[in-house]
């Protein structure tokens, strides 16, 4: 049977294991967007323990998880390890150093060692990435620290490269803009982005910040999860009103917002707490045939979406059978659009009926 509430959404406890319904968090539970979450049992066994604290500490703005952060780092350079390298416990520095190919042009893009020529390699025609993170020299004078307190900044030191990565893939910016526009900034390749990002999920990353451990989801999409009453014109008055306002990863207002982000904030105004993740609110409420029965104000519906692409990956809300309001990606707004019959991949119904 659907768990019905009223007025207000009732923190469900989710004590036992084979409990079928995720959890409905109560509408003053502190906002879990930019939690870090615990790393997965391949972050333990692959990650250096040496390593894994460094990686914790080193976002530098919020909404950076720093499972991206190591990916890169896996990515790269194996974590410090490639071509023999090994880092020291005591200082941090990589020996042999790891010096990347000469940014030539021939395999990679053409890039001019600076005038005087680079601190961190001999040559004096072409720059090299160096170091377990492989920052070029240029990159290292902007983001550059001294996180192993040694005194001297280097990138060839696993601790303070790690560290300046938080620095560089946050931009400056008091929060990131998403994890697809850091990276870009490491690196444009569409495929090195899509490594990272697998990795990065591989190692506990979540989209949105709601470890899915704690919430518990059933696997059958066709059971029915927490339903509350409520006015579905509430939420979609909210939802309207933040029409115009920037997708930002990993938030839920007042002034931006990603996709689960905007359907979060949607329901709190009637006191429900959905969890920041899309692919987990897919599993609330029941599930409505959209083929059968009509599609009504305050469903939500679901398409793939995030990068990776993956199943339930984006979200937004009904406003009537014709139209939604969603947050589409990076670089666009909240915005009314006919709802995409086409793509949907699922639709549910968080207000029970009566």
């Amino acid at each position: 049977m659907p768990v019905l509430v009223a007025g207000i959404a009732l923190l469900l406890l989710a004590g036992a294991a084979s409990c079928a319904s995720p959890m409905l968090v109560a509408a003053a539970m502190a906002n879990l967007a930019t939690a870090q979450t615990e790393p997965s049992a391949l972050a333990r066994s692959e990650i250096p323990g040496l390593l894994l604290p460094h990686y914790q500490r080193a976002p530098a703005c919020e909404g950076l998880p720093w499972q991206l952060i190591a990916a890169i780092g896996w990515v790269e350079t194996r974590h410090a390890t490639s071509d023999g390298a090994h880092v020291d416990p005591p200082t941090g520095d990589v020996q042999p150093r790891i010096v990347g190919i000469a940014l030539d042009g021939a395999r990679s893009a053409a890039i001019r060692v600076p005038p005087g020529g680079s601190p961190w390699h001999g040559d004096q025609a072409w720059d090299h990435a160096v170091g377990p993170m492989q920052f070029i020299t240029g990159t290292w004078a902007r983001w550059g620290l001294d996180a192993s307190g040694d005194g001297l900044a280097s990138p060839h030191n696993a601790y303070d490269a790690i560290a300046a990565a938080g620095r560089h893939l946050c931009n400056g910016r008091p929060r990131l803009d998403s994890p697809e526009a850091a990276i870009r900034r490491y690196n444009p390749s569409d495929r090195y982005i899509d490594d990272v990002l697998a990795k990065a999920h591989a190692y506990g990353m979540v989209d949105g910040g709601d470890p899915v451990a704690r919430l518990r989801p059933p696997g059958d999409l066709t059971a029915v999860g927490p339903m509350v009453r409520g006015d579905a014109r509430v939420v979609v008055s909210y939802a309207l009103a933040q029409l115009g306002k920037p997708y930002v990863y990993a938030a839920d207002g007042p002034g931006s917002f990603d996709c689960s982000g905007l359907t979060l904030a949607a329901y709190a105004q009637i006191g429900v707490r959905l969890p920041h993740r899309a692919d987990i609110q897919v599993r609330y409420g029941r599930p409505v045939d959209w083929r059968r029965e009509p599609i009504r104000p305050g469903d939500l519906l679901f398409l793939r979406g995030g990068r990776p692409v993956h199943d339930y990956g984006h979200v937004g809300v009904a406003l009537n059978a014709n139209f939604w309001v969603h947050s589409p990606r990076t670089g666009d707004v909240v915005k009314r659009a006919p709802l995409p019959y086409g793509r949907l991949q699922a639709v549910r119904r968080i207000l029970a009926d009566g």
